[in-house]
């Protein structure tokens, strides 16, 4: 049974109890203006106890338990950029918690925190003229943070999940299409590139593979001799180029990355081209890539993104393509041209990598408009056909 009692002119409480080693522990409280106020913090301490909380862990702050959390099950687990995000996170959960114990935080008190740092009010935003933050980006801190509190119940601090029921207030950014080249565009670049693609402007090279399997710039480049097969006439994708922190290899941006997908024979008699090139060159020079990449140019280097997209608007300018992309565009348009075939948007998916055919479907859902517009064409003529008879 809790003590209350009265210090000066606010009110505290006192608990009693014996942790599983027969230990006796007294946590209070005071401060509390009014006799019911601390009445109500003790019953809820009670409760904690009665749904298996341990009191004696009460004493644990936000911050400690989420730095123990972290390099429980997060650090060393994930890529750079993820990783990242867990000082970032955690600078703007100590600036507005502080040193508050886990067991005080309540719902209203988190989605307080939540609103916050959603308007841009917690660091590392500039707090005189406050940026707000997307929705993706609040959700996952609250993604973190509802995974930390689920574990703070299971080691019995807490009996309930402070994140349930949280409203996301972030700003849903304005729906982007997915910019690809007009088949006729595809087609020019598709030609240019090959006509001029050799050691020294590699890009080319880079280029033509980019459109012609659908892959990301960092799994281009992190392309190595042996994920080329030139007998079955399929490339093997199982990694990517680190360009953030220039440690090289990392993994796929997810399981699902690692994939062999089928090209046309034209990009295999090309890289083929390029493995005779390079190996000349190399002779030449004496040099030994130990990494093998497919992609190094004539000086030895590998193209940075930057320098992709530099050399890809170069291109279009020359061509005059009057609706320029960037160098993801050319996995956009890799897509387009092949739903314009008529190939099954779950077979891009797989091809793409991605983990789910929604995300497919999310990402190109203005592309399947299009494309189910043109069905339903097709679908009404074959009809009239046949009513027609």
């Amino acid at each position: 049974m809790a003590q209350i009692f009265k210090s000066g002119k606010t009110w505290g409480y006192r608990v009693s109890y014996l942790d599983e080693h027969g230990r006796r522990h007294q946590p209070s409280k005071s401060g509390f203006p009014r006799k019911a106020a601390a009445e109500a913090a003790a019953l809820e301490l009670e409760q904690s106890k009665a749904h298996g909380a341990k009191l004696d862990k009460a004493n644990v702050t936000l911050i400690d338990f989420y730095d123990r959390w972290i390099a429980a099950y997060k650090e060393g687990k994930n890529s750079e950029i993820t990783e990242s995000r867990y000082s970032t996170f955690r600078a703007a959960l100590e600036e507005w918690f502080g040193d508050t114990k886990l067991v005080d935080i309540t719902r209203m008190k988190y989605q307080m925190f939540i609103n916050d740092y959603a308007a841009g009010k917690v660091t590392p935003k500039n707090k005189i003229h406050p940026k707000p933050r997307a929705r993706e980006t609040v959700s996952k801190l609250n993604g973190y943070i509802r995974a930390m509190a689920d574990d703070a119940m299971a080691e019995q601090i807490i009996f309930t999940n402070f994140t349930k029921g949280w409203v996301n207030p972030g700003y849903a950014p304005s729906t982007t299409q997915v910019k690809y080249l007009e088949t006729a565009d595809f087609e020019r670049l598709l030609a240019f590139c090959t006509e001029h693609a050799s050691l020294s402007m590699i890009y080319n090279y880079i280029i033509v593979t980019a459109i012609l399997t659908g892959c990301r710039a960092s799994e281009v480049i992190a392309l190595q001799w042996p994920d080329i097969n030139f007998d079955e006439n399929t490339i093997r994708i199982d990694k990517s180029w680190d360009y953030v922190y220039a440690t090289g290899f990392k993994p796929t941006k997810t399981p699902a990355g690692v994939r062999t997908i089928d090209v046309p024979q034209m990009l295999i008699n090309l890289l083929k081209r390029l493995r005779a090139e390079q190996t000349a060159a190399n002779m030449k020079t004496g040099y030994r890539d130990n990494l093998n990449l497919v992609f190094r140019n004539n000086k030895h280097q590998v193209p940075g993104d930057s320098a992709l997209n530099r050399d890809l608007s170069k291109i279009e300018t020359e061509l005059g393509i009057s609706s320029p992309i960037t160098f993801h565009g050319l996995r956009h348009t890799h897509v387009s041209y092949l739903l314009s075939k008529g190939v099954d948007i779950a077979y891009i998916s797989r091809r793409l990598g991605h983990s789910d055919v929604t995300i497919t479907l999310r990402v190109y859902q203005h592309l399947l408009s299009d494309f189910e517009k043109a069905q339903s064409m097709h679908a009404i003529s074959a009809l009239n056909d046949i009513c027609a008879k």
